[in-house]
Parts: structure tokens; sequence; C-alpha cells
């Protein structure tokens, strides 16, 4: 299947040169967006690494928590990360010992959890294996006023959603669906629980019922960032599905225009969600507003350097714009930030293609 797009062709999802110094078509030239897209969150987790969900059971809570990994019992910071996108946080190569995960954040008590990281059997390098942990954080009655309904978030029902959550992390949405819905049918003003559901339906292909959940949480908290993000990578995934299945470019555009506004919407909510401007990136790379692209890319970049998938969308972008030395830059960059990287090998490809037109007399 071959789609029109600008100087290029989307060949079964993957893009090539349309130039008339291209004696040849390469289908796999580059990484496939639509294979980046369908990867979960946490697939893009490695070992070495420390990460879950912050379960916050209330109704008026800010999108993201700041998060500290300390000494056991101890005030030294070894590591800090910002809760994401849909209130997941991760620690990246973490050595082995006891530490603490330490969240303070005003209208909940102190959350200080201790874990030990490491299994040098298992490893035998000194570094944590891979580790899964939700935290749940307990909304403290003399802080800001925070909206807490001890009777609807009873103990048996916040244990439910924490297994609904790790059977996301353990990438069983099968397994996830139940619970997430036992927790919105009781609590079916709890939006964080709805983004979830969504993003389980979304991994089944029930598309409608994730659309639904998405706009339900987003009447529940329209100041929140995660269910705009949420519905903006589910439009984007859509307009890929159609690229794959042969429609209309009219129709593609069309998902695409909708999940620009989503994706707008997020990153007006949160302008430090990486998240949001890698795929609004995304959005503009398809849709051939290259220099925009660029632009949101490297901010998703400076937000998280360790994003990947913005990266290669990054290498992509300077590719279509045949500019030649920074897509090669870029390649080097990921190369060596990615030594165990599933598409390390179809970057190498992309980076010997790049290789060729810097040696061509015609580069610029």
């Amino acid at each position: 299947m071959l789609l029109k797009s600008g100087n290029a062709l989307l060949v079964d999802g993957a893009l090539v040169l349309d130039s008339h110094l291209e004696s040849f078509m390469l289908k796999n030239l580059f990484v496939s967006l639509a294979s980046i897209l369908l990867l979960s969150t946490f697939a893009w987790a490695q070992d070495h690494a420390i990460h879950g969900y912050i379960i916050a059971p209330t109704k008026g809570h800010i999108d993201s928590f700041e998060v500290f990994l300390t000494m056991r019992d101890g005030e030294g910071v070894i590591a800090h990360a910002s809760s994401g996108a849909y209130g997941e946080y991760m620690f990246r190569n973490v050595e082995t010992g006891n530490f603490d995960i330490l969240i303070r954040q005003p209208g909940f008590r102190e959350s200080r959890t201790p874990i030990q990281s490491g299994d040098p059997e298992r490893i035998g390098g000194g570094r944590a294996a891979f580790i899964s942990l939700n935290i749940l954080l307990i909304p403290d009655s003399v802080g800001d006023a925070i909206t807490y309904k001890e009777t609807e978030y009873t103990n048996s029902l916040v244990e439910e959603y924490g297994k609904g959550l790790e059977e996301i992390s353990r990438k069983h949405p099968e397994l996830a669906v139940t619970h997430l819905e036992n927790v919105v049918r009781e609590v079916p003003d709890f939006s964080d629980a709805r983004v979830n559901l969504g993003l389980v339906y979304q991994d089944l292909s029930r598309r409608d019922d994730a659309e639904k959940q998405f706009r339900a949480a987003i009447d529940l908290k329209g100041d929140s960032a995660r269910p705009f993000l949420a519905l903006g990578r589910m439009y984007l995934e859509d307009a890929e599905l159609r690229i794959h299945s042969g429609a209309a470019r009219e129709a593609i555009q069309s998902k695409l225009v909708q999940a620009r506004e989503a994706l707008s919407e997020a990153s007006t909510l949160d302008p430090k969600s990486a998240s949001a401007f890698y795929h609004l990136g995304a959005v503009d790379f398809r849709s051939e507003s290259y220099p925009t692209a660029e632009i949101e890319l490297k901010h998703a970049l400076e937000l998280d350097p360790a994003l990947f998938p913005a990266r290669i969308t990054l290498i992509n972008v300077f590719v279509m714009q045949e500019m030649w030395q920074e897509a090669l830059d870029n390649a080097d960059m990921f190369l060596l930030e990615n030594p165990g990287n599933p598409f390390r090998k179809d970057v190498l490809s992309t980076r010997s293609h790049v290789m060729r037109k810097l040696q061509s007399p015609l580069a610029r």
C-alpha cells in the first residue's frame, strides 16, 4: 500500500523517499511510527528500573507528583522523578540497596515506602532488576481541602484498583479490565480510573469504549492534561491504523486534526509534559509540518531526554527535510543512549542511508 506524502511515500506504515535520486525504494528506511505508538509506556522501560503508578483516590489532585528515591529512613535524595501522564513514575539504572520512595505533596500525608532493589543471583552486576510498585497516597484532612469521601474509597476498592494497574504494568489488559470496570462502577467520578480503563480498552481494540472513558474523564476533570493526552494519543494511533488500511488521505487527516486539538489542550494544561509534546511532534510529522514537528520533538527531549520515541521521530523529521548531518547526529545519540533498544536495528539501517547521503556529492 502506497500513500503519497509530500516528497515521501508511506509504504506499509514505513516512510521511504520519493526522489529522482533514488533508483529503488527502501521499504524499511525509517522506523514505523505505528510500531512506536503501539508500545505502552512501560514497554519503554528496561531492566534496572523501579516503576509503578501513584494512586491518588481524590477528585481534585494535581496531575503530576514529585517522587524521590532516598536512602532508607534518610533524607539524601538519590534520584528524582515526576509522575507521568497517567500517574506513572520511573527510576532508571538504580543500584542494589535499601531505599525509600518518598512523596511529600500538599493535601496528602507523607508517603515513605521502603524498597529493596537488586537480585544478585539474577543480575550479578550489582544493578537492580525490574521492579513494579504502586503507591497509594492518603489525603490529609488538614491539608488543602481536597475532596475525599472515606466511604467511597474503601481499602478493598483501592486494592482492586491497584490490581488493575498491576496487570497494566505486566501488559495484561485482558486481566486489568475487570478490576478497573469494578472501580469505575463503584466510583463513577474517579477520573484517573476512567483514564486507565480507557487505556485498557484501547489495548483491547475497544476504541469506542476507550473514547467514552476519556471523554467522561474530561467531563469530570477538565483541567487535567491526562484525559486529553490519552484521547489525542488514541486519535494519532487511529490515523496510523488508517494509513495501514489504505484509507483516503482525508480520513487520515481528520484524525490528525482531532489528535492535534486534544494534544494541544494537554500541552497547555501541562507544559511540562514531554509525552504531550512528543505526540504533538508525531502529529505534525504525519501532517508534513516538519519545522513545527522539529520544535515540538526537541522540546519533548528537553523535558525528558530518555524519551526515545521522540528521538526516533526527530531523526525521521530531519531525513524528510534532507538535513543529513542533523539526522546522523541524532541517530548516533540514540544508539549511544539506547544500547538494548528494540528499534536499534531500524535506526542503524537509517543511519547507513544517511551516511550514503552525506557522502554523496549532492548532499547539502
